[in-house]
């Protein structure tokens, strides 16, 4: 019975850490900044600010994000980690959609410039969608209203 409680307690920083990583890694969506300015100058099209900015708002809410998993969990926190999410998926979505009406924006070619702009957002929808479902199992859902001592 003692061996149990043992591994259940090394779960759980195991995942919050792999979230923490994962959303982590979204500042890189950063990138869309150029892209923002390559629309704004006329040169791609409009279609592309949508995900542009939903790129934005991931990567500046990441650090936030990642805090208050840290210190704060809670009802808010789950909730806000389920929001941003769901916020990084509709994004991917409009990128697809934007992707196969229009192709790769200008401001992308020269940093990916071998055609593979499906690859990564793909990556990243079923990774954000693995964590979204694994936010909402009761295993690691409720992580996020136990205390560290319980």
């Amino acid at each position: 019975m003692m061996m149990k409680s043992t591994t259940s307690r090394a779960r759980k920083p195991l995942f919050l850490i792999s979230l923490c990583v994962w959303i982590f890694l979204q500042l890189p969506r950063l990138v869309a900044i150029p892209l923002i300015s390559s629309v704004s100058s006329g040169i791609d099209s409009a279609a592309w600010m949508y995900p542009a900015i939903f790129d934005i708002v991931t990567a500046v809410l990441a650090p936030f994000l990642i805090l208050a998993i840290w210190k704060r969990r809670g009802f808010f926190v789950w909730s806000m980690t389920v929001i941003y999410f769901t916020i990084s998926i509709v994004d991917h979505c409009g990128a697809f959609i934007t992707l196969s009406q229009l192709g790769e924006p200008t401001a992308f070619k020269e940093i990916s410039p071998d055609d593979s702009g499906l690859v990564v957002p793909a990556i990243q929808t079923t990774i954000d969608l693995l964590f979204m479902v694994l936010l909402h199992l009761r295993k690691y859902r409720s992580q996020f209203f136990k205390t560290d001592t319980d």
